[in-house]
């Protein structure tokens, strides 16, 4: 498996401070708390090894794996002959060649030990990621305690999932002093460890626990609700069931070249008197030839459920990408399109707005709880949005809300024929100055320059 191999510490990285960021369940504990200290003390490459967990129980526990396998692991005896002492407990084993390894639950009092290599595995639980005082009290001890025990040249490894935006990997992942290897379940679309987590499973598993859940055990992408603007209980329950008459199919052409470039993504929103329903979305690495299919089958499968249809491209991605295959596909089918160009992509300075702002301009929509999605994907990139792995659907969403949103018909009235209507009506007349200060009326319509003061003509038409 080339992602747990990778996993394991090089002594190229000087074995300083290393940070291991990896998924629940991907063998990340027994690679790096217990394989490698085990490595550690039979070569005698250390000489006193601190294994320490969020409790003391689950120390205890990388402790017994780690003294079992010595005790009945023939090739290892075989090539490094019998290990096992007469100081050999629950909590510390010393080796025949000298080298120590303890077992210890975080916040454990560290003064008067000398370690030259900590293994933290875990240190955050439910109990400490969700309480703001214990995050703190942990990241104190951290600090204060734990890295001063060692001398420069000694060595730290950090384990574990990044389970909260605040938590103290997260701010160590921050820190340059720490070098920091990231792993997330699925990359690229692909499972790193097909064979013992199939990319069915996974998204199996994201189903079922949910996208903030997954996100964080399986993706090491915590999100935090207080700053995600688009959350759960905004998309939950809202039902749209009244038929729209105007609709907007948005597209993200996704103009980058690089081969891991993001989807491009189409997304057909319908306007009601309710609120707003995605009727359609869809995303996938097209090739252009292929997107402009889609956007073209998606018009004529939708255009005469609505009175208003409107396509709408992102202004660059348009003319880079998209235009003239788009001209020429509509010409060869006969059609038509009304297409505009995405206007919230730029301010008024004519500088790019980013994805984050563009969202805000229509995120009091989704508070309004006036958005049905219905698309999982869509769903999934909204909630994770803004440090989910896509966001070309929420791109494509946004642009299509915000036209929709804007959308203004004109009032216009039809003028009636009045030909064989039975409609009674008199005859023009005007009132003349015959005198000075005498006037007359008089029928039918005044002659040709018989005033020369358009002020002695009054007409009542019919």
């Amino acid at each position: 498996l080339d992602s747990n191999k990778e996993m394991l510490p090089d002594e190229k990285d000087k074995l300083n401070r290393l940070l291991f960021i990896a998924p629940r369940g991907f063998s990340k504990s027994t690679i790096c708390s217990r394989f490698f200290p085990m490595w550690l003390a039979v070569l005698g490459k250390r000489k006193d090894i601190f294994i320490v967990s969020a409790t003391m129980a689950l120390a205890i526990e990388n402790l017994r794996i780690i003294r079992e396998e010595l005790e009945a692991n023939e090739r290892l005896k075989k090539d490094f002959g019998e290990q096992k002492s007469d100081k050999w407990r629950e909590d510390m084993i010393i080796l025949n060649n000298g080298t120590i390894i303890r077992a210890k639950g975080q916040g454990f009092q560290i003064r008067g030990f000398r370690p030259d290599m900590i293994i933290c595995d875990d240190l955050e639980d439910e109990n400490i990621i969700y309480s703001k005082d214990q995050r703190a009290k942990l990241e104190h001890w951290f600090f204060r305690t734990l890295l001063p025990s060692l001398k420069p040249e000694q060595s730290l490894i950090y384990v574990g999932t990044k389970l909260h935006t605040q938590s103290l990997m997260s701010n160590l992942e921050k820190k340059p002093e720490f070098l920091t290897r990231f792993y997330a379940a699925i990359t690229n679309e692909e499972s790193i460890w097909e064979d013992r987590w199939p990319l069915v499973s996974l998204r199996k598993l994201q189903r079922e626990l949910g996208t903030y859940a997954f996100q964080a055990e399986y993706q090491n992408n915590p999100i935090s609700l207080a700053d995600q603007p688009i959350k759960p209980h905004y998309l939950n329950g809202v039902k749209i069931t009244h038929q729209g008459k105007i609709a907007c199919l948005a597209v993200d052409p996704a103009i980058s070249e690089k081969e891991s470039s993001d989807y491009r993504a189409l997304v057909l929103m319908e306007r009601t008197d309710e609120g707003f329903k995605e009727v359609v979305s869809d995303r996938g690495r097209w090739g252009t030839n292929e997107q402009v299919k889609r956007i073209l089958d998606m018009y004529e499968r939708y255009v005469k459920e609505f009175d208003i249809f409107r396509v709408v491209f992102e202004e660059v991605g348009f003319q880079k990408v998209i235009r003239d295959v788009f001209m020429q596909q509509s010409k060869e089918r006969g059609i038509y399109v009304p297409v505009s160009t995405a206007e919230l992509g730029a301010g008024k300075d004519k500088r790019p707005k980013d994805k984050m702002t563009r969202l805000l301009s229509v995120s009091h929509l989704f508070e309004q709880k006036l958005v049905e999605v219905s698309n999982p994907d869509l769903y999934d990139e909204l909630l994770s949005f803004p440090t989910g792995d896509h966001d070309d659907l929420v791109d494509a969403c946004v642009h299509s809300l915000y036209w929709l949103m804007h959308f203004r018909s004109g009032k216009y009235m039809v003028k009636k024929q009045e030909e064989g209507l039975n409609v009674k009506t008199k005859e023009s007349f005007y009132v003349k100055e015959i005198r000075p200060g005498v006037f007359e009326a008089q029928i039918g319509e005044p002659l040709p320059g018989e005033f020369n003061k358009p002020k002695n003509f009054i007409n009542y038409d019919k």
